[in-house]
């Protein structure tokens, strides 16, 4: 009898796990609660890691810039391919698809290709029991800028600047550290205002003939003293640069010293040159950095942090930025301020803009 009661017991807890077994396989067969593409038990590509839509990666200097493109792809996928079009390709044909990774490794796939500048499209597609096609992501190569400094760098106007072209982005540093790349309008900076970088951009672009990126940084009323090696906005400059890599950008472009106006000319100077020395150390980057001579405010000019600003071109630590002092009473929000209004933020850009030029183009 326990033997007849104990064959009953097997048969029940084989059926139960027989039927379990089949539950399971029909759940993910139908992808039941998105499972099949959690456990990536496909043959597509699920996402490129590394590139975000409507990015702007800085062109190499022989203006061959190797991409390097990485991501996920089901198990099921033997090998990926990619097809880069330019912004003239109308049809993708047969023979414009490239092997990318012959063996992706556990859903990891990897491989790089060379491109010209300019706007490309990205498409990916999987070989296994057929191909799988993923939609194409599209790229900018060309020129990208961090920017870093106080609110006229991030954008203080009460007027705000929208880009004429799509050649200008903006990579928008969100809560989570993340850049999230958009058009080029203003506000560059979550809760901004107006800024010159759509303008100079649009300048840029139309001259060079390629797209323009813009990475914000830049903290209002921010001193040099709160970018010191360890604060906040070294950590967010630090992280920024890094992510730009492995392609890294043309230079940073400092805007800062109205909240120092009481400063030693010797403490500005050395509290700028260790900023730029502490983030070259951590970064293993040797960016340029282009600084101008920004004091402006109630009305009246910092000579000591003009002259600490001017010492940094003479010594060879960051290259000529603007002088933006220059703009004064007409060019404000208000008589005594130290914003810029829309004729003041026109000029700016005027100005970063010849100097960014002079910097890097002039001489191409």
């Amino acid at each position: 009898m326990n033997n007849i009661l104990k064959s009953k017991k097997n048969s029940i807890g084989l059926l139960v796990g027989f039927t379990a077994i089949l539950l399971s396989f029909f759940i993910i067969l139908n992808n039941t609660f998105g499972l099949r593409t959690n456990l990536f038990l496909d043959t597509k590509i699920h996402v490129f890691l590394n590139l975000q839509n409507r990015q702007i990666i800085q062109r190499a200097e022989q203006d061959q810039t190797i991409l390097k493109l990485s991501g996920r792809v089901g198990w099921l996928a033997e090998s990926v391919e990619v097809a880069i079009t330019s912004s003239d390709m109308t049809v993708i044909q047969p023979k414009d698809w490239s092997l990318l990774d012959t063996s992706p490794k556990f859903t990891y796939f990897k491989g790089q290709v060379s491109v010209l500048p300019g706007w490309i499209k990205i498409f990916g597609r999987s070989q296994g029991r057929g191909y799988r096609l993923a939609n194409g992501l599209q790229i900018g190569v060309g020129e990208v800028f961090i920017v870093a400094g106080q609110s006229n760098a991030s954008g203080s106007s009460k007027t705000l600047f929208l880009s004429k072209y799509d050649n200008v982005q903006a990579g928008q540093l969100q809560e989570d550290g993340s850049i999230l790349w958009k058009h080029g309008d203003d506000p560059k900076i979550r809760g901004g205002g107006g800024s010159p970088w759509p303008l100079v951009g649009d300048i840029l672009s139309t001259e060079l003939g390629m797209p323009i990126g813009f990475i914000n940084v830049a903290k209002g009323g921010s001193s040099i003293r709160d970018w010191e090696l360890g604060s906040d906005y070294f950590k967010q400059l630090i992280g920024v640069i890094e992510s730009s890599q492995p392609y890294g950008v043309r230079a940073i472009l400092w805007h800062q010293g109205e909240s120092d106006k009481g400063m030693t000319s010797d403490e500005y100077y050395t509290r700028l040159f260790s900023l730029i020395h502490e983030v070259q150390k951590a970064t293993k980057v040797n960016i340029p950095w282009l600084v101008a001579r920004a004091t402006y405010g109630s009305g009246n000019i910092s000579e000591s942090v003009r002259s600490a600003q001017k010492r940094i071109w003479d010594d060879g630590i960051a290259l000529q930025g603007p002088d933006t002092d220059s703009l004064g009473q007409p060019y404000r929000e208000t008589s005594d301020g130290v914003h810029f209004n829309e004729a003041g933020t026109r000029e700016v850009a005027k100005l970063w803009t010849e100097k960014i030029k002079a910097a890097f183009f002039d001489n191409n």
